[in-house]
């Protein structure tokens, strides 16, 4: 009998969160056979987990383990985020999956691992807005760092693309350095948000206060699938990444069973990582070859490094007097705040801004006399070299792969910044009569924010960038990555709806450099 011949895919795609669904999507749906790999279930296989999970809440533990505490005992990291508490199975377990930081430089990863990604955990805030030219270009504007290697109109015909496909809602603001989007009618300000709205725009002609934009988690994958030319394997942890030793490209993934431990491997002639920015970049620090000993395409040295996340820990909380006249139970999308610091005027302690997000007389009970607001900002963290990635040679994960050692802290800008948010957030509260009852005045570690970024940038020069301005490596030319980590700055808005964008954009490209037969 023959060799049983390998399959050969025309792609492989490592992640099936936002990034890697919309992967799977478009390549698709543009005719190419895909494999599409991710390390946790399906929501089909995840379902048996939540509905036990369900049962023992209702019967409040009667006879049964805690799986509030056991899981708490399992999840130390995971369980810092509000998120956590009615979704314990959407996250990692830390003994499993550890990682490390220096010694008392905490940082907080946290980890969803199932098809869809972190956007469909409940309590996920879905908020969607553009990077604007603002953020492109903002090396023009304050001299630090460098521009993206694209400015809004390169990618604003794939924001409208994924805007329209998802159903984003929200309203027409023509605010330069928030583009607007493509939106389906929005869903109103709470009377407590109009009343907000109105203090705030009256008193600083600089700030906007609009409703906030979102949108459901996209349900890209079923739409892969009804293409019949996916292939999903979940429950698939990938290792490394396979490299051809005669071509110098990427010939495969290498994978380890979640379950059995079991290893094999996956060929295809392109590969796009869409696992998460540490992720994605843990496993290229791990596929080293004797071409590559400092980790597959970083011929630059800058992979793994230049690490950001949001500052958001700055928050108010508190009550609205005299709500009588309010109308209850008004289901709205928040309220939003773009930036306003460093647009007009520079501001003398600190470069870049924070957007605020926030929500007042929101589902509140008819019977209920104390009418809640919350505000909370969001901060640009600078990009700094020193803030890195790498693999720690001394620990493992359950599966035997290195596991990533995250160094990472605040600058002086970021702590600036901080102490501007608190003071502004209070300052708008008492323009509008609100009682703050609660002030959030400590910087949390980074992480926090779940918005990672930054550790395999793009740009114009392959000495100081990992990727080009398409997400391909400069080194490896049939590989891409369409995850955060390709961010070269991070702006202050949510980047979850721009990653969902270069992703479509790069795909674009992929189909097109296939065509011609140029990977």
């Amino acid at each position: 009998m023959g060799m049983v011949k390998q399959k050969v895919y025309d792609a492989i795609v490592v992640g099936a969160g936002a990034s890697g669904g919309w992967a799977a999507k478009e390549l698709t749906e543009g005719g190419m056979q895909v494999c599409l790999l991710d390390a946790g279930e399906t929501p089909r296989q995840k379902e048996w987990l939540i509905f036990k999970q369900d049962i023992l809440r209702k019967l409040k533990y009667r006879g049964k383990v805690d799986q509030r505490s056991l899981s708490l005992q399992r999840q130390p990291i995971q369980s810092k985020t509000v998120a956590w508490e009615w979704n314990y199975e959407n996250f990692v377990d830390d003994i499993d999956n550890p990682y490390t930081t220096p010694d008392n430089q905490p940082f907080i990863w946290l980890r969803s691992r199932q098809v869809g990604g972190r956007m469909i955990v409940k309590a996920h805030g879905r908020q969607l807005y553009r990077l604007s030219d603002y953020d492109f270009k903002a090396a023009n504007l304050d001299g630090y760092g460098g521009n993206w290697p694209i400015i809004h109109q390169d990618l604003a015909p794939y924001y409208a693309h994924v805007e329209r496909w998802v159903g984003v809602r929200g309203t027409i603001e023509g605010i330069p350095h928030l583009p607007d989007s493509v939106v389906l009618p929005h869903r109103v300000l709470s009377d407590g948000e109009e009343l907000f709205k109105v203090a705030v725009e009256s008193r600083w002609s600089d700030r906007r206060v609009i409703p906030g934009r979102f949108a459901p988690p996209p349900s890209t994958v079923p739409i892969a699938q009804k293409t019949g030319r996916l292939k999903l394997r979940s429950n698939s942890i990938a290792s490394h990444i396979i490299v051809d030793s005669d071509t110098g490209k990427a010939k495969g993934v290498a994978v380890i069973d979640r379950y059995t431990h079991k290893s094999y491997e996956i060929y295809a002639k392109v590969v796009i990582l869409c696992a998460s920015s540490i992720e994605s970049t843990r496993l290229l620090l791990n596929s080293t070859t004797r071409q590559h000993p400092n980790g597959l395409g970083n011929s630059s040295g800058v992979l793994g490094h230049y690490l950001m996340d949001h500052l958001n820990s700055i928050q108010v909380k508190g009550i609205i007097p005299n709500p009588e006249s309010f109308a209850r139970n008004q289901p709205t999308g928040g309220f939003y705040i773009p930036q306003f610091r460093n647009i007009r005027d520079r501001h003398p302690n600190f470069i870049r801004g924070y957007g605020i997000q926030g929500s007042a007389a929101r589902e509140v009970p008819e019977d209920s006399d104390r009418v809640p607001f919350t505000m909370a900002a969001f901060g640009e963290m600078l990009p700094r070299f020193e803030n890195y990635v790498t693999l720690d040679p001394d620990h493992k994960d359950a599966w035997g792969i290195p596991v990533a050692h995250i160094s990472c802290a605040f600058s002086d800008n970021e702590v600036a910044m901080a102490q501007d948010q608190l003071q502004t957030l209070k300052e708008m509260a008492e323009a509008t009569g609100f009682l703050v009852e609660l002030e959030s005045r400590t910087l949390a570690p980074p992480g926090i924010a779940s918005h990672e970024v930054g550790t395999a940038r793009m740009g114009n020069d392959p000495k100081t960038s990992v990727l080009n301005r398409f997400n391909q490596s400069w080194d490896i030319p049939n590989l891409f990555i369409t995850d955060g980590s390709c961010f070269p700055s991070q702006g202050c808005q949510n980047p979850t709806l721009t990653i969902m964008a270069l992703t479509v954009r790069a795909c674009d490209y992929i189909l097109d450099q296939s065509r011609k037969g140029n990977l």
